[in-house]
């Protein structure tokens, strides 16, 4: 049922404007940056011919630049992100939602149906573009480069990263009223690990506790971090087989939750009032944190206790801010009319 035609359709009519963009970002991020990295790195050999000292090479990160990471990869992402939006979160502004609903297809069925057409947009988008920068590599003098990197790192795990991504901003939809939190919160999300690692390793470092050393965050951390997966920085077996596990969870997680949303939520912040008093508490623990580690940043490193003082003012004012204005939000109800195109 994933594939009706009338499904395909009305989730293409929604989106259509989104699909379209992440073609152009994934022409402009391989074939085109292809192209200009092979006349860059054409015109880097020619300066190092007049040095007897110095031979051009390309390295590996030159050749992940084009396929897996990089900037671009930022963009796609932001752009996976509003792509699911606009597939659950703005038909729930527009109470399409109640037209969907109202179809001779089941709850399950309409969600698949959305990751199906997500899921096929980014791989023929994704494959169609990584063949002609492949080969626009392979045919130029630098074609030895592309021995450095593996498939994994520049074919399957960016797929299967986006992929993962969109699943995984699916699945927050299916929790969220509207659009603007299904954005919010899929971010959120997206970078909550590393957020709570940063903010416990701040706290630490404020408060001088030794007995804690933390250095850089530990390899489990990049592989509980949802945007890494998207930003191309999971380029191994194991994180490949992450991102397909990770994607049947969110699947599967985000079909049941879709198929139990209240209508009468719609335009609200959370489709489940159960969970907000959890997101109130979850989001204002970090944003306080956040607040303490920005305030106690402004104070004199050498200055142990101003650090410490400065941090729980921060702390406790943030932490004010946030209540009023997250209850604010979770009140909020936006519906408008309109057309979810």
């Amino acid at each position: 049922m994933m594939f009706n035609k009338a499904l395909w359709f009305q989730n293409y009519k929604q989106s259509k404007f989104l699909i379209w963009i992440l073609l152009a970002l994934f022409v402009v991020q391989m074939p085109l940056q292809a192209i200009l990295s092979v006349e860059s790195w054409q015109e880097r050999a020619e300066r190092t011919t007049y040095s007897e000292e110095y031979v051009y090479e390309v390295q590996a990160w030159d050749v992940m630049q084009i396929f897996s990471q990089g900037m671009f990869t930022i963009f796609l992402a932001a752009a996976i992100v509003i792509f699911a939006s606009l597939l659950i979160g703005l038909e729930r502004n527009t109470r399409r939602s109640d037209f969907t609903f109202s179809l001779p297809y089941s709850r399950s069925s309409l969600f698949l149906a959305k990751w199906a057409l997500g899921t096929a947009a980014i791989s023929i988008f994704f494959i169609m573009n990584f063949l002609p920068a492949y080969l626009i590599i392979y045919q130029s003098e630098f074609r030895e480069a592309l021995s450095l990197v593996s498939s994994i790192e520049i074919f399957w795990a960016p797929l299967l990263g986006y992929i993962f991504f969109f699943s995984f901003s699916l699945l927050v939809g299916s929790i969220t009223g509207e659009m603007v939190s299904q954005i919010v919160l899929t971010f959120i999300f997206g970078f909550l690990p590393i957020i709570i690692f940063t903010l416990i390793q701040e706290f630490m470092q404020v408060h001088d506790f030794f007995l804690f050393h933390i250095g850089s965050h530990p390899q489990w951390i990049e592989y509980a971090t949802p945007f890494f997966y998207a930003a191309g920085s999971i380029g191994s077996l194991p994180g490949i087989i992450s991102a397909v596990l990770f994607t049947a969870v969110c699947l599967w997680s985000g079909t049941v939750l879709y198929t139990k949303n209240n209508l009468e939520y719609n335009g609200e912040f959370l489709m489940f009032k159960k969970m907000n008093p959890v997101l109130v508490v979850i989001l204002t623990v970090l944003i306080s944190f956040f607040g303490g580690m920005i305030v106690s940043s402004l104070a004199p490193w050498g200055a142990a206790a101003l650090r410490i003082l400065s941090y729980w003012i921060g702390f406790t004012t943030f932490m004010l801010f946030a209540l009023l204005i997250i209850r604010r939000l979770i009140k909020m109800n936006i519906i408008f009319s309109g057309r979810a195109v």
